[in-house]
């Protein structure tokens, strides 16, 4: 099998690198709706030469497209996962791709349109290995990963409950690492609210916001255990009018992330009765703790499927372990569903989100032919 899919990677090679410069060269930054429809275009033109009928969706809220594969697939399926939303807005300088050195740079190379041509070529060979095979493949590439998926969400968890298990063609790491644990993301908003007062003629009379906001930010960066995963940032503070005024107003916004659900409830808790308990100024403070992703934790069977994918890129003599990361995906909800998840199986490469972001050209292509074996060996043996 490895001889016969060598050759046919092979005979797609050419058409694999035009096909990722294409859609790289279209800006798709999340609230660049046409943008993000002309991706989306290509993406279907790209699934139909491969014989993958892919079709464009809505969520409940019929806010923005998405794209499916395998809608009407109810049981014994494996979920396909990635996104075709990048972070670079059309107003930047940073829009096409270019090759140096072996590395393929530009807007969403890395994060993620590398890991969409890797899940579509992979099904593609998938089916030449297997024609006798109806392949029990599901399909999501949504619009709106970088913003926290807030339409596609309702997708995922009406599509992909019950899913075998869930492929994330997010990137891997630097180093070949694929991604086996993520952080839960919580984001806190507080509102400090005191009261004004000149404060050179009676700044008694006043109840200083910013003091108050100062003796909350102490208490909560002491929740911070950066070696058990708990990350409570207190990063945006802004509050006063004048030099000359007592603060009556102060808003601090804080990065709130954890590695288990465990964390996330004493987590939740202990913040909650920083928050509720008097300071010394005598603010009053207002509060939204909100849960945007749930931690993607490892689970027995997500595991086995790690060390399936890692013995396998080790048998081509290729560099693969696993590794655990702060930023989110589409795959912490799936984890947090019950499905076994494995992330971070896109190409290889650095830098995302910002203007240096790229991928080893050579990665586009060895990581279609691991998940090619690793995929087999599951169709095969179950």
């Amino acid at each position: 099998m490895k001889q016969e899919m060598d050759i046919l990677l092979q005979s797609k090679t050419d058409q694999i690198y035009k096909d990722f410069e294409n859609i790289v060269n279209i800006n798709s930054f999340t609230s660049n709706i046409e943008g993000i429809d002309k991706v989306l275009h290509e993406l279907l033109e790209i699934g139909k030469k491969l014989g993958i009928p892919l079709e464009t969706v809505y969520s409940s809220k019929k806010v923005r497209p998405h794209l499916m594969y395998g809608k009407d697939k109810i049981k014994d399926y494996f979920a396909f996962v990635g996104h075709f939303d990048t972070v670079h807005s059309p107003s930047s300088d940073f829009q096409t791709m270019n090759e140096e050195d072996g590395l393929l740079k530009g807007p969403g190379t890395n994060d993620m349109k590398a890991g969409l041509i890797v899940a579509l070529y992979s099904f593609y060979l998938l089916k030449q290995l297997h024609p006798n095979k109806e392949l029990p493949f599901k399909i999501l590439f949504n619009s709106d990963e970088e913003t926290g998926s807030p339409d596609s969400q309702d997708i995922i968890e009406k599509e992909f409950t019950g899913a075998k298990a869930a492929f994330i063609f997010e990137p891997g790491r630097l180093n070949g690492e694929i991604v086996t644990r993520r952080k839960g993301i919580a984001a806190l908003d507080i509102e400090v609210i005191g009261k004004p007062a000149h404060s050179g003629v009676e700044p008694w009379e006043g109840i200083n916001s910013i003091l108050a906001s100062c003796e909350i930010i102490q208490k909560l960066e002491a929740l911070n255990d950066y070696e058990k995963g708990l990350i409570v940032g207190c990063n945006e503070i802004n509050g006063g009018i004048a030099r000359n005024v007592v603060p009556a107003y102060t808003k601090i916004v804080v990065d709130v992330r954890f590695s288990t659900i465990i964390q996330q409830e004493k987590l939740f808790k202990d913040i909650e009765d920083i928050l509720n308990s008097k300071n010394k100024a005598g603010a009053t403070v207002k509060y939204n703790l909100h849960l945007n992703r749930p931690p993607l934790e490892k689970s027995k069977e997500s595991d086995r499927l790690a060390k399936l994918y890692m013995s396998i890129a080790h048998e081509l003599g290729i560099k693969c372990e696993e590794v655990a990361t702060g930023g989110g995906s589409d795959g912490n909800f799936l984890s947090y569903m019950g499905v076994p998840v494995l992330d971070g199986l896109g190409a290889v490469g650095n830098f995302s989100h910002t203007k240096k972001e790229f991928i080893y050209k050579e990665s586009l292509l060895y990581r279609i032919k691991i998940f090619v074996l690793f995929m087999s060996k599951i169709l095969d043996e179950g």
